[in-house]
């Protein structure tokens, strides 16, 4: 069917290279988690139904014959079906098989449903998108951007995402899923420590963020210096408006001193030898 769309043989190339290789990845993937999937519920829905039924033997000397004289005894097998429930109920729950069978599963669906949907040029792919007569050539880019969407989708959900709330605790997100795709590198330090997801990296920024604002803080005076910084401040300001210290004695004595000034008891005053 690939051999008989009209699209470049790049075009067809990848469609080979990266579409089919998924889906067969996927189809092989959802087989081995049918078969611990549906054994394992077989085991335990079968073994849970056994396991009461022979424990009502009371007498545990009781043996069941399997032919040719070959006997066991009923607390044995009693014993052998509660450890496989046991185990197989572990795998299950461990390894989440049944999350992971169900989610394989549907994303296998949504690819193959994507390709046939293409390949009819139906749905998505019928020309609404760019409102031109469809062609296998004009849809093929909205066909890859299609299923990477949907194999990143099923990496965010497999790998990248290590809880199961379904959200990261991340303040910028709203409750929405955070993104796979890491943030630009060209923002300040102090904003991606709330965009990178893993915690080890987080207090790393964090860190990074914290020591600049200590040497900033550093290179800032102390508060309790200020007052020591404003008293020779205000010594500088007196030296310049008042170079002179200031005479404080009485007007009369600091006149007389200052210009040679004697008072006599009648009245007349000499000043510099010569007489008023």
């Amino acid at each position: 069917m690939l051999e008989g769309i009209n699209i470049p043989p790049i075009q067809k190339q990848h469609i080979q290279s990266r579409y089919i290789n998924i889906l067969e990845n996927l189809k092989k993937r959802v087989r081995k988690y049918s078969i611990v999937f549906f054994m394992g519920h077989f085991v335990i829905t079968v073994g849970s139904l056994f396991v009461p039924a022979l424990l009502s033997i009371q007498n545990s000397s009781t043996a069941i014959s399997f032919g040719s004289g070959f006997s066991v005894p009923v607390y044995t097998i009693t014993f052998i079906v509660s450890l496989l429930v046991t185990i197989f109920n572990g795998i299950l729950t461990l390894f989440k098989i049944d999350k992971k069978f169900y989610f394989l599963t549907t994303t296998m669906e949504k690819l193959r449903s994507e390709g046939w949907q293409y390949m009819g040029l139906t749905g998505r792919y019928s020309g609404g998108l760019n409102n031109t007569v469809p062609s296998h050539e004009n849809q093929f880019l909205y066909f890859a951007h299609q299923i990477e969407k949907i194999k990143m989708k099923q990496v965010e959900e497999e790998f990248y995402k290590a809880d199961d709330s379904g959200t990261k605790n991340d303040p910028r997100s709203n409750g929405k899923q955070s993104d796979l795709y890491p943030p630009s590198l060209d923002k300040p330090i102090a904003t991606l420590s709330s965009l990178v997801s893993p915690q080890e990296v987080k207090d790393a920024v964090s860190s990074i963020v914290k020591s600049q604002n200590l040497d900033f803080l550093q290179s800032i005076p102390i508060v309790s210096d200020l007052p020591a910084i404003m008293e020779k401040k205000a010594h500088a300001a007196v030296d310049i408006l008042l170079p002179s210290p200031i005479d404080v004695s009485p007007p009369e004595e600091n006149m007389a001193t200052s210009r040679n000034i004697v008072v006599q008891p009648d009245t007349s005053l000499e000043i510099n030898n010569h007489t008023l």
